[in-house]
């Protein structure tokens, strides 16, 4: 048996370019790659959280979903992380489902909240924002 872990994150040969785009903005993200970040998304992405998702609203453009959304949540935790699962490839739209990994103080266990991401994607192949739903009592729950 083969003890190779095979990231959801890794490309296939099977993958269209939105699923690959979409994949590459995941690592990105976790590098924290903005020059990278920038050339994936439009130049004015949505990210549309679930209301009942910490801060969960409307962000339009790169500075209110860094500068606003993600600034505001990472102040209410230690460390955040989204790990995708498995993709399913819509054509122009492209679904995440995973977990975040989110510690809340230095040195807590890590809670696992279940999210959904739907991340739409225009004609020229670039990310054009994300529709997130989370398990919100989990983020919460101590």
């Amino acid at each position: 048996m083969n003890n190779v872990q095979i990231s959801a994150l890794d490309e296939n040969p099977g993958d269209s370019e939105n699923l690959r785009q979409v994949k590459a903005l995941y690592r990105a993200l976790k590098s924290k790659d903005q020059q990278i970040i920038k050339e994936i998304l439009v130049d004015e992405p949505v990210w549309d959280v679930s209301p009942g998702f910490p801060d969960g609203a409307v962000y339009r453009g790169i500075s209110e979903v860094f500068g606003g959304f993600y600034q505001k949540l990472l102040a209410r935790v230690h460390s955040l992380g989204a790990f995708p699962d498995r993709f399913v490839d819509g054509g122009d739209t492209v679904v995440a489902l995973g977990h975040y990994h989110i510690t809340k103080t230095d040195g807590s266990s890590p809670v696992l909240v279940r999210f959904s991401h739907a991340w739409g994607i225009d004609d020229k192949g670039r990310v054009k924002g994300v529709w997130q739903v989370a398990d919100s009592a989990q983020f919460f729950a101590s």
